[in-house]
Parts: structure tokens; sequence; C-alpha cells
């Protein structure tokens, strides 16, 4: 398995565990993403939402890339590797630019600047590490 592989692997499982503490906390979620739930009584809801997406899509999503990539890795053309990895790994990164336009675009329209500027490179870096098996071709 090449280094890069491992890297990714990694970077998969960071983001898997972030979608099981979802599934299992929207607590927690909620105040990862800095959203919350309606807060009128006669609307409740909103823990599905971040059960499903930030739980559920991240977790199973992040373990699909990861078992794929196990299992391409094991064979001799490592250009899947890349492949399997790519969506994801442009997830990350679109995740990271959506995040920089809004902190240039939107001011007072988020809470406040405090954590963004750390989002973004964290995704950034996320997107980067899981799509490491490009590394090999370098």
């Amino acid at each position: 398995m090449h280094y890069g592989e491992i890297i990714s692997l990694l970077a998969l499982g960071f983001g898997a565990i972030l979608g099981v503490m979802a599934l299992i906390s929207p607590n927690w979620a909620s105040g990862v993403v800095r959203l919350i739930e309606d807060p009128d009584p006669d609307k409740p809801g909103g823990y599905s939402e971040f059960r499903a997406t930030f739980g559920g899509f991240f977790m199973l999503s992040h373990m699909m890339t990861a078992a794929l990539l196990l299992t391409v890795s094991a064979s001799e053309v490592n250009l899947l590797s890349v492949l399997v990895v790519l969506p994801v790994a442009a997830a990350w990164i679109g995740a990271s630019f959506g995040r920089t336009v809004s902190l240039l675009v939107d001011g007072s329209k988020n809470r406040s600047n405090g954590m963004i500027p750390v989002w973004i490179p964290m995704e950034f870096l996320v997107g980067l590490a899981i799509a490491a098996p490009l590394l090999q071709f370098l």
C-alpha cells in the first residue's frame, strides 16, 4: 500500500468518525456546525438533519470510500485508488471554497468569523489528505 493511500485512509477515518459522532449526538453536531434546530415549538425537528446529513451521510460516504480504497489498493491498478477518493476529496475542498466565499461575501450574516478561518484550511487539508493517492504519480 502506498503512503498516499494510508494518508487518505486516515483522513477518511476522520470524516467517518465525525459522521458517527453526529449520528450519535446531534447536539454535538449542532455545536460543531453552529446551527440550531427551529426554536418554534410548533416546528420541532432539525435533529433528523443533523443525524442524516452530518451523521449518516458523512459516516457511510467516508467508510465506503475507505472500503473501496482498500479493495483497489490491493490490485496493481493504482489509478483506481485515485478515482475512488476524488469525489470525497473534492467535496471537502469544495466545502473549503464555499466557506471562503462566505467569509468574503456574507459578513454580518455569519454569527462571527471566529471559526471560519480555522475551518477553511482544515477542510482544504482534509480534502488534500483524502486525495493523497495522487502522490504516487508525482
